[in-house]
Parts: C-alpha cells; structure tokens; sequence
C-alpha cells in the first residue's frame, strides 16, 4: 500500500534554524506556491498569503539568504560562501507588509529586472513570510503555552536561472536500518553536482509497487548532499525483493533529473 512521509523538509520553511524565540504557536499562515522560478525570464510571478487563523495578522514579507545543511535543515548564510550565488539584490517585491483579516488572502508581486549583465547559472534567496509577534502576548508574564506568543514564518525558495545550467544526481549509501524509536527505515545519501538546484520526488517501489513517497525534496546548490532516514511504512509487508529508490524532478523543470537505483533486499 503506498504511503507518503511526513515532509523531512517542510517545504523549505519549517526547517529554518533562526534567532527566534517563542512559545509554541499553530500555524496561520498559508503560503502558495512553495517554489518561485524564474526561467531566464523578465516577468512578474506572485505569491498568495492567507490568514488560516482566528484572528487578525500583521505578516511581513522579506528576503533572506539560506543556507542548506547535510540532514536539509536551512541556516542563515551571512556571509556567503563559496559557490553560494544569492539573489537578494535581483528581486523587487510590493507590498512588505500585510494586514490580513481572519479567512482573507492578498497577493505579493515578484519581479525579477533583465539579467543581461548576469554570467549565466543559478541565483538563489527565500522569500520570508512572517508574522508580527502578538504585542498583547509578548506583554504577559509569565508566558503560557495557552496563550501562544505568535510566530509563525515560512521561507518559500526563490530560484533565478540564466542560461541552461545543469545538475546531476546520484543515490547512494543505501542501507535497512532503524530510526531512534525502533521503526524500519531506509537510508539514503542523494548526491548534487551541477550549476543548479534540484527538487523533486522521492520513491520506493518494491517489486513493482509503490509503497511510499515523498515530495518536495530538494537539494540547493551548492549543497553537495543530502542525507535521509526515512521510516517505512507500518502497513508494507515483509521486506524482502528488488526495492527500486527513484528521485524525480517535474517534467516541467527544464531538463529534468530523473534517475534510481534497485537494492536487492532479503528477508527483512
């Protein structure tokens, strides 16, 4: 029976390891798409902010550069190391700040200027989605986990290609193993080499079937890897033939990576 994981990396958003502290809080923020390209284009393309809470939010938009490490978790990257080509000072965006009423939705704009002076490659930010901490929680002591000081960000990746630039991927390190809690997983090394990042599907197939997959795993350049640990599902039977890993990019990515390997698993 197929399955799907719970996102290892939150859709480039919850992963981010920032200054911030603050009370556990549920999200309210809603954030469409979760991925911004521009394809060697001058254009404008958006992003839709939707207030899923109660009340209203104040939301500031912002851009800010990041970083990825081996396990997908995203840092600040201040400042940038080799290979990282950011693109803060390329995008242009309106409005920087939004007063969302509880259930409303409003549109940022996202324009990237002619990039005729630009060497061809990858430029890369994140757009950050965050919301104004609640002053009237900030201003009760002592904080409770009822009251919820809210601070809820996303960081949507925003990509900017010029030229063709190209990636590769290789899987790796392939092994049965156990998360922490004892569960039956799979480890997986994904491997990048290339001009550009890479963001795509992730598969199991055994023998001819798909028994779980996982979305939205991306590597971004200049990130050489990416290390997994990915729990089986409970309902797949027997572990025992041919398991086929398989990393897909959307056949709308220009040039995409589509490539697997098979691991011959006995009794397990």
């Amino acid at each position: 029976m197929k399955s799907a994981w719970r996102p290892l990396f939150w859709g480039a958003a919850a992963a981010l390891v920032l200054e911030l502290a603050a009370a556990p809080t549920r999200a309210e923020l809603s954030v469409s798409p979760t991925l911004i390209v521009f394809d060697d284009e001058h254009s404008t393309k958006a992003i839709t902010i939707e207030n899923t809470g109660r009340k209203e939010l104040v939301v500031r938009i912002s851009l800010i550069n990041l970083r990825m490490l081996p396990d997908g978790r995203m840092v600040r990257a201040a400042p940038a190391a080799a290979g990282e080509h950011f693109a803060t000072d390329m995008v242009r965006f309106s409005p920087h700040e939004l007063v969302l009423d509880p259930g409303a939705s409003e549109v940022v704009r996202l324009q990237v200027p002619p990039l005729a002076k630009r060497a061809d490659g990858e430029y890369r930010t994140h757009v950050l989605v965050q919301q104004v901490p609640d002053i009237a929680a900030l201003r009760t002591s002592p904080f409770e986990s009822a009251d919820g000081v809210s601070v809820d960000l996303q960081a949507v990746p925003l990509l900017i290609r010029r030229g063709e630039p190209t990636a590769q991927v290789r899987i790796s390190g392939l092994r049965l193993t156990q998360t922490d809690e004892g569960v039956a997983a799979l480890a997986v090394r994904l491997e990048r080499q290339g001009e550009r990042s890479v963001r795509g599907a992730l598969s199991l197939v055994l023998d001819g079937s798909e028994i779980a997959a996982l979305d939205g795993l991306a590597i971004y350049a200049p990130a050489p890897a990416r290390e997994l640990l990915l729990p089986l599902p409970k309902d797949t039977p027997t572990l025992s033939g041919r398991l086929e890993v398989r990393f897909r990019e959307d056949e709308e990515t220009r040039n995409p990576v589509d490539i697997s390997t098979v691991l011959d698993v006995l009794q397990h």
